[in-house]
């Protein structure tokens, strides 16, 4: 930006009357010492790698901790997660999360919990080799564990760095680009979709973002209800949600009810072999309306998808019941629910 109404490329201006800024996120990493050694890597960088390490060191049990710990343990890597809160994934049910930690643990998975990172040094090996070494504190305990490659894993952070935000007016933080629920900036003319606002870092939330300024702008109607977001970390089994969870409903006093469904007791899943998992639906007392569901087990995110059309479309438990589904099919475990 050189103003509210002006990008600068290069030698090249170009002015329009409506900007959206869309610049995304990157990797977020913590202050630890030795975070430019060879071998520590993120996320993207572990895209890149061509051979599978023997043993991968990942910091942050976030989802994109969660997911390549799934990926590479089933390549064959020897996985240890060190993460400093109590549980993984803060984003789904706590009772979701833990069962699915268990669940990938089970397969040699190693969680350290409640551990603190304090630095990543190098040591040699018997036979020669460089090796990392990630010193961590556990209840006041230094440990340490050994690595080829160690994944920083601790979240993303908005790219707004080199915009020229201040020249046109924009109001950010380290948070992101504030917006109303518009999209819109407190420049009228100036949007920000995606990442770079901090709002709701998923792919799909950006394209609907994008979609919904692009109406505002034209002054199109639509009835996008961005407080509905379905959502899905694809580790092995995988795990989706959408609306609230029940510990976020504990926390604000809300009068629900949580009914729970089980892959073992589905055919589908006993057939698949996918007898891990799990479903939670919250419902609204008041109404029967459904506020939240949050699962993990095979396919668990089209389930998800399903309850996230039927709370768009206000549907109650009791007209969720009278839905035929398909037998044998895995969403029977989110009718057998509420019948």
């Amino acid at each position: 930006f050189t103003d509210a109404k002006t990008i600068a490329v290069g030698d090249e201006t170009y002015t329009a009357d409506n900007i959206i800024i869309a610049t995304g996120s990157s990797s977020k990493c913590p202050p630890i010492e030795g975070l430019t050694l060879p071998g520590v890597v993120d996320s993207t960088q572990l895209l890149d790698i061509d051979h599978i390490p023997e043993n991968l060191c990942i910091i942050g049990a976030g989802v994109i901790g969660m997911e390549f710990a799934s990926i590479f343990n089933s390549f064959g890597s020897k996985v240890t997660v060190i993460e400093f809160m109590k549980e993984c994934l803060p984003v789904l049910d706590s009772d979701i999360a833990k069962r699915l930690r268990q669940t990938i643990g089970k397969r040699g998975v190693e969680f350290t919990m409640q551990s603190a990172v304090k630095s990543i040094t190098t040591s040699t090996t018997e036979d020669g080799k460089q090796q990392l070494v990630v010193n961590y504190e556990k209840k006041g305990k230094p440990q340490q564990v050994n690595a080829d490659t160690v994944l920083i894993a601790t979240g993303r952070k908005p790219n707004t760095d080199g915009l020229g935000l201040e020249l046109a007016g924009i109001e950010h933080s380290p948070k992101g680009i504030a917006v109303d629920n518009n999209f819109r900036t407190n420049i009228n003319n100036v949007y920000a979709i995606g990442d770079v606002n901090g709002r709701c870092m998923l792919a799909h939330a950006a394209t609907f973002q994008g979609m919904h300024v692009v109406n505002h702008i034209l002054g199109r109607e639509d009835n996008i209800k961005f407080d509905i977001m379905p959502s899905a970390i694809f580790t092995y089994p995988e795990a989706a949600s959408v609306g609230a969870s029940e510990d976020i409903l504990k926390a604000e006093n809300k009068e629900y009810v949580c009914k729970k469904g089980y892959y073992r007791a589905n055919g589908k899943a006993v057939a698949m072999d996918e007898t891990e998992g799990l479903i939670k639906l919250m419902i609204d007392t008041s109404d029967n309306k459904i506020v939240g569901c949050h699962a993990f087990g095979a396919h668990s995110s089209d389930i998800i998808q399903e309850v996230a059309a039927l709370m768009n479309t206000d549907v109650t438990t009791d007209a969720l019941a009278n839905i035929i589904h398909t037998h044998p099919t895995l969403s029977e475990v989110l009718h057998e629910i509420v019948c």
